[in-house]
């Protein structure tokens, strides 16, 4: 893994929150060996609106710059991060593209830029920068090259196509530019890289993985008589509702229980909720997962098939098998690197003969399997293929 770099992470999320997120599991590993600066992603006016109200945990000293926008955190695997509250950003995305979009973005770049080259000038971390953008094109065309950085990285780890309208509205422009711009791409599937290989100089692929430490506090091997099966994640556009509820029909005697939060607007869970044998429980912080996890007889990953999700490589997989659970999944993506380990099933009528299949012959044995290929697919692992895949990008490989 490379020692003694400086990395700027400009990232699209905040650093804390209820959902575990790829790229800083993958800073916090590489923090240990490195000086990191983790860019938070600016609060919006709403934010600010809702904090004032007290509606939203928002540090608006920090924001407004009457106190520092560092914050130095000690991790405990021993890394060093310095979180960066940028100020507030200009609110744009429903602007229609033109000069008025355009003046606005320039602005909230220039805004971040300033404060954010402040920073490292004050933590000594200019030599042989790494500038590491996460998600944000708008920034990433708006500030890459002007920190004065060794490397552009783009990490990319979702589709824009096919996502969120909002997102896409600006976004698909903004990343191809930004992939003209960077020394290279790292993505998180082969969905991901066929989709951007070709519109970049140089891509790789580092996928997700799994805090084991965390995730096998939910591995047990007792198999109990009532089933329980699970989904941990998002709510939303996403998962297949008719397959869920077509299981939720067919087995009224298991208990079928979603944690995460709900996201959609078009009320398609609606049906679902509604089901006598199904519970949603609401987001949940990571550390509350393996509780639930425990409660599992199986995991499932009922995503419908489409151009966004094809390019899903999700988290879920290896935390289900870190706590031990049969995982049945739709082939929304390629998951070739599970096959013979998970039951991958385009039709829901397999997916079902599947889960009562897995429910039924799960034994202690295969538990323990599953726990060990999770072991093999942990951040630690996928951040020295970071590592390496940022210094063949520089090698110019």
């Amino acid at each position: 893994m490379m020692t003694n770099r400086n990395i700027l992470c400009l990232s699209s999320t905040e650093w804390g929150g209820n959902y575990i997120k790829a790229t800083v599991e993958l800073m916090k590993e590489l923090s240990t060996q490195n000086k990191l600066l983790f860019v938070n992603s600016p609060y919006t006016m709403k934010d600010l609106y809702d904090g004032i109200r007290g509606r939203k945990q928002v540090e608006l000293a920090r924001a407004f710059g009457l106190k520092s926008r560092i914050d130095t955190i000690i991790l405990p695997n021993g890394g060093t991060v310095h979180l960066f509250t940028p100020p507030p950003s200009i609110t744009i995305n429903f602007l229609p593209p033109g000069f008025i979009y355009q003046t606005l973005l320039r602005f909230n770049g220039w805004n971040l830029r300033v404060t954010a080259s402040r920073a490292l000038r004050k933590l000594k971390m200019n030599d042989r920068l790494i500038n590491f953008v996460a998600f944000n094109q708008g920034m990433g065309v708006t500030t890459g090259r002007r920190f004065g950085e060794h490397t552009l990285i783009y990490h990319c780890y979702d589709e824009i196509r096919g996502a969120h309208p909002w997102l896409q509205k600006h976004g698909i422009a903004l990343e191809e530019r930004f992939m003209k711009m960077a020394d290279g791409v790292i993505v998180t599937s082969k969905g991901l890289y066929e989709a951007k290989k070709d519109h970049c100089r140089v891509c790789y692929v580092v996928k997700n993985a799994v805090n084991i430490d965390l995730f096998s506090k939910g591995f047990h091997t007792e198999i109990e008589q009532k089933k329980v099966v699970g989904y941990v994640g998002t709510i939303d556009e996403r998962l297949d509702y008719d397959l869920l509820v077509n299981l939720a029909d067919k087995m009224p005697d298991t208990q079928f229980v979603f944690v995460g939060r709900v996201t959609t607007d078009f009320n398609e869970e609606k049906e679902l909720s509604e089901c006598p044998n199904v519970t949603l429980t609401g987001a949940k912080l990571p550390d509350e997962l393996p509780g639930y996890l425990k409660t599992f007889s199986a995991g499932i990953i009922p995503f419908v098939k489409s151009d966004f999700t094809k390019g899903i490589y999700p988290m879920k997989i290896n935390e289900y098998l870190a706590a031990g659970l049969p995982v049945i999944s739709t082939d929304f993506s390629n998951l070739d690197d599970f096959e013979g380990i998970i039951q991958i099933t385009g039709d829901k009528h397999e997916f079902l003969q599947h889960l009562q299949t897995e429910l039924a012959t799960d034994t202690p044995e295969r538990r323990e399997g599953r726990l060990a290929v999770a072991k093999q697919n942990t951040w630690t692992v996928r951040a020295g293929e970071l590592s390496d895949a940022i210094e063949k990008i520089e090698a110019g490989l």
